[in-house]
C-alpha cells in the first residue's frame, strides 16, 4: 500500500511541477530550451544552454533549496539582434510561465516591440523586469505591463516612451518600489496627476525620470507621489528653481538629483514661503546649473543633508556665500568639483567652517582642497 502512495505522489509531482534532474528541473529545462532559438546569443559567453544542469547555463539563476529558476538574464541576446535586423518583434510571454519561482527578468537590448499572449498574471513572483533600451516599445509598453501585478521594480529607460504617457495605465502594479523612465522623449506623466485620481503607487519609493522632456509643471505633478524616498530629474527642461517648493509635499524625499536643468540663477532663500523644506533629505545633486552665490544659505533648512553635489555650477558672483553652512550641521561632503565663477575661490572663508564638514572638494586651477574637522589640506594637481 505505501508502496502504490509513493507512485502518486510521484506522478502528481511531475504533473504539477516537473521533476528535478541533475540541480534543475526538467520542466524548466524544456522551457529554456523553448526559448533558445529566439536569444542565440546567450550561448557567447559560460555554459552553453544544451545539457547538464541549466541552473549553471550562462544567463540562469536558481534556488540553492529547490533548484527553481529564479533570474534570467536575456539582454542584447536576440535573434534580431543576431540578424542585425532593428524592425523589433513581439514576444510570447506565455514560453516563461513554467517558471514559477521567477523573480528576475533581464529583456533588455532585444528589439523587442512588445508582448503576445499576455500572461503576466500568473507570473506572480516576478519582482523585477528590465526592458530597457528596446527603443521600439514606445508608449504601448504600459498596456503590456498591466498583467505583472507583482512588480516592485520596473526599468523601462529608452524605451522610446514619448510625449505624454498615461502612467495611470500602471495603476495594476500596486508593489511596485522603483520605476526607471530615464533615457526617453517623455514630456508629461499623463491623467493619474492630471485628474487627480486616486493614487495606486502608492508603494513608489524610487523614480527616475532623468534625461527626458520634462518642463517645470513636473514638480506640482510629482505631489501625487508622497512616499517617494528617491527622486531623479537630471537633464530635462526645468530652466527655472522657484517650481522647485512644490516639491515639498514629498516630506519622505532622502534623495533629489535636479543636475543641468536649471538656467537662472534665483534660488528661493531661506525664510521664503518658496524656500525648499524637505526635512528627511540627505543627499542634493545639483551639479552643472547656474546660481548665485547664496546658493548655501538656501538650503539652510536641509537640516538632515549629509552630501551636497553642486560641481560644474556657475556662480553669478565671485564666490559662493558660506556663511549658510553652519545651518546644514550634519553636512558630511560638499563636492564643488570644477565650479565656474566670476572671481577665485575665496578659500579663508571655507576654511572658517571646516568643523562642519568631513570633506570638501574642489577642482579650480588644478588645485584639490581637501578639509576635514581635523585638518585643511591643499594638494596641487599640476596637470
Amino acid at each position: 500500500m505505501e508502496y502504490w502512495k509513493l507512485v502518486w505522489v510521484f506522478v502528481l509531482a511531475f504533473l504539477f511541477g516537473g521533476y528535478q534532474s541533475e540541480g534543475c528541473w526538467e520542466i524548466e529545462k524544456a522551457a529554456l530550451l523553448q526559448l533558445k532559438p529566439f536569444f542565440p546569443l546567450i550561448n557567447d559567453e559560460g555554459i552553453s544552454w544544451g545539457k547538464g544542469n541549466c541552473c549553471r547555463w550562462n544567463g540562469v539563476e536558481c534556488s540553492t533549496s529547490t533548484g527553481r529558476v529564479t533570474r534570467l538574464f536575456l539582454e542584447y541576446s536576440s535573434v534580431q539582434v543576431y540578424n542585425n535586423i532593428s524592425q523589433g518583434w513581439y514576444l510570447n510571454i506565455s514560453l516563461f510561465l513554467p517558471f514559477h519561482e521567477l523573480k528576475s527578468l533581464d529583456l533588455g537590448k532585444n528589439y523587442i516591440a512588445g508582448f503576445i499572449d499576455n500572461q503576466g498574471s500568473f507570473m506572480n513572483k516576478l519582482e523585477i523586469l528590465d526592458l530597457s533600451h528596446n527603443t521600439l516599445l514606445g508608449n504601448n509598453i504600459l498596456f503590456y505591463l498591466v498583467e505583472f501585478t507583482s512588480l516592485k521594480t520596473l526599468l523601462l529607460n529608452t524605451c522610446g516612451l514619448q510625449g505624454s504617457i498615461d502612467i495611470s495605465e500602471l495603476n495594476s502594479l500596486k508593489n511596485l518600489k522603483e520605476l526607471h523612465l530615464s533615457g526617453n522623449q517623455i514630456e508629461s506623466l499623463g491623467s493619474l496627476f492630471q485628474s487627480k485620481r486616486e493614487l495606486r503607487l502608492a508603494k513608489l519609493e524610487v523614480l527616475d525620470l532623468s534625461f527626458n522632456y520634462f518642463n517645470n509643471s513636473i514638480f506640482s505633478s510629482l505631489a501625487a507621489l508622497p512616499h517617494l524616498k528617491s527622486l531623479n530629474l537630471e537633464s530635462n527642461l526645468l530652466i527655472q528653481s522657484t517650481y522647485i517648493q512644490d516639491l515639498n509635499v514629498l516630506s519622505n524625499l532622502e534623495k533629489l538629483t535636479i543636475s543641468y536643468d536649471i538656467m537662472d540663477d534665483t534660488v528661493p532663500s531661506q525664510g521664503n514661503e518658496r524656500e525648499l523644506k524637505l526635512m528627511n533629505l540627505e543627499e542634493l545633486n545639483l551639479w552643472g546649473n547656474v546660481f548665485n552665490s547664496s546658493i548655501l544659505s538656501s538650503l539652510g533648512s536641509l537640516s538632515s543633508l549629509k552630501s551636497l553635489f553642486l560641481s560644474h555650477t556657475y556662480v553669478m558672483e565671485e564666490s559662493i556665500d558660506v556663511r549658510g553652512l553652519p545651518a546644514l550641521k550634519n553636512l558630511e561632503k560638499l563636492h564643488l568639483t570644477g565650479y565656474i565663477e566670476k572671481g577665485s575661490p575665496n578659500t579663508p572663508k571655507i576654511k572658517e567652517f571646516i568643523n562642519c564638514i568631513y570633506f570638501v572638494s574642489f577642482n579650480l586651477f588644478a588645485m584639490l582642497f581637501l578639509f576635514t574637522k581635523k585638518s585643511f589640506t591643499v594638494v596641487n594637481l599640476q596637470l
